[in-house]
């Protein structure tokens, strides 16, 4: 059995310790880069703000517990920089196809479909009775919210946020760090850097712009 820390005391960290396999991982405590170490967390208390507090860090496996994909990301590439091991959290009532890959550092929630051929890269969060289609491909540190459906063949790229019961048509791609709003019904593609909402689909932000120009 494996000693694992989450990074992340907060309420993802509560739907995390609900599914974790506590067959093979052991939990010992939090890192949280907000909470003062010795804060106690669901039980559990926060051993430091930032890997450096952990004595021997190699010695333990992570997993990431933020939903902000861009506060996730750093999180991660600290995590690899430093050599070490992030594991995937699925719960044990989610439903995933045998011909579907996992990245690693990525969580699968309760009730969550990942359908024939879909892909999810690394550390991403596929939530609560979240639907990922046949054909879909999730790029890192991508967040799929509660009850939100991806239907055949979308392009999910990296960092972008779908919101809580929102849809998007098949075969479509959501742009790099876009976000869609909860309940949003996406019938176009969505370019990068874009926020859309409502139904059908409209943007009300873009820095896509600036986006282009790096």
């Amino acid at each position: 059995m494996k000693d694992l820390i989450i990074v992340g005391a907060g309420g993802y960290a509560k739907s995390v310790l609900d599914s974790y396999d506590d067959t093979n991982f052991r939990m010992v405590g939090f890192l949280d880069d907000i909470k003062p170490v010795g804060a106690e967390h669901q039980g559990y208390k926060v051993l430091g703000n930032d890997i450096s507090d952990v004595d021997q860090p190699s010695h333990y496996v992570y997993f990431i517990a933020i939903g902000n994909n861009a506060k996730r990301k750093l999180w991660y590439d600290q995590l690899k920089t430093a050599g070490l091991s992030l594991i995937n959290v699925i719960d044990r009532t989610a439903l995933v196809s045998h011909s579907a890959t996992i990245g690693e550092g990525c969580f699968i929630g309760k009730l969550a479909i990942l359908n024939h051929g879909s892909s999810v890269e690394n550390n991403c969060v596929i939530n609560t009775r979240a639907l990922v289609e046949h054909g879909c491909i999730i790029h890192n540190h991508v967040n799929i919210s509660t009850n939100a459906t991806l239907n055949g063949d979308v392009v999910a790229e990296e960092g972008c946020f779908v919101g809580s019961s929102s849809v998007v048509n098949g075969q479509l791609t959501i742009g790099a760090w876009s976000l869609i709003g909860s309940g949003a019904v996406v019938l176009h593609d969505i370019y990068p850097k874009t926020t859309v909402v409502g139904v059908p689909a409209k943007e009300i932000s873009s820095t896509r712009q600036k986006y282009n120009a790096l």
